[in-house]
């Protein structure tokens, strides 16, 4: 399946909703959504994985530089991933640096 990331501003909330498989190929399309909402000076970034089905471990690279470039006091919330995505968060802790919502 291809990766898509699409991004929308709602106020001070941004969302990219991810779908596809999260790899070494789609991450650089990822990084580039996080950038364009980083400039949107948000206090919040959702990140929909609903139909995200794969997260390699490319794509947790690119989860590492979302984190890095929100500023601290952004919310960082990741949307229903399924449980081989979820794995994939918590083999590395990054559970602990955002916030997993179902």
């Amino acid at each position: 399946m291809n990766f898509t990331a699409t991004l929308e501003t709602t106020g001070e909330t941004a969302l990219i909703v991810l779908s596809g498989v999260l790899n070494d190929v789609s991450a650089a399309t990822f990084r580039e959504q996080v950038l364009a909402a980083a400039e949107h000076g948000i206090a919040r970034l959702e990140l929909d994985m609903t139909n995200l089905e794969e997260l390699s471990s490319a794509g947790l690279r690119g989860l590492a530089f979302c984190r890095e470039k929100m500023p601290e006091e952004v919310d960082v919330v990741i949307i229903g991933p399924n449980d081989d995505v979820r794995a994939a968060i918590a083999e590395v802790d990054f559970q602990q640096s955002v916030t997993i919502s179902n």
